[in-house]
């Protein structure tokens, strides 16, 4: 799996004599060897395995923390234009 990591790539030809590198780092999620690359729905980077990077790069929906300010904007919008409607419609 080094010959698609190019940070590992990079580090193993600017230092010959050292020990070839085999991953970037322990996998963020299970501390396993793994390798630096970037997040496919954030402005992160981050070292997993191969097992936890094939879970994030899964097809279909995945729930993030910050999807609950949509909710909540939506909340808050409901609130706002709920007693506005109701006076329209003679409520």
């Amino acid at each position: 799996m080094t010959d698609d990591c190019e940070y590992c790539r990079q580090w193993n030809q600017a230092h010959p004599a050292a020990e070839p590198r085999a991953s970037c780092g322990p996998c963020a999620v299970c501390q396993a060897p793994g390798h630096l690359k970037a997040h496919p729905r954030q402005p992160t980077s981050l070292c997993l395995c191969r097992a936890h990077r094939e879970e994030l790069h899964a097809s279909g929906y995945h729930f993030e923390l910050y999807h609950l300010i949509y909710v909540a904007i939506l909340g808050i919008a409901a609130i706002q234009i709920y007693p506005l409607v109701a006076r329209l419609w003679g409520g």
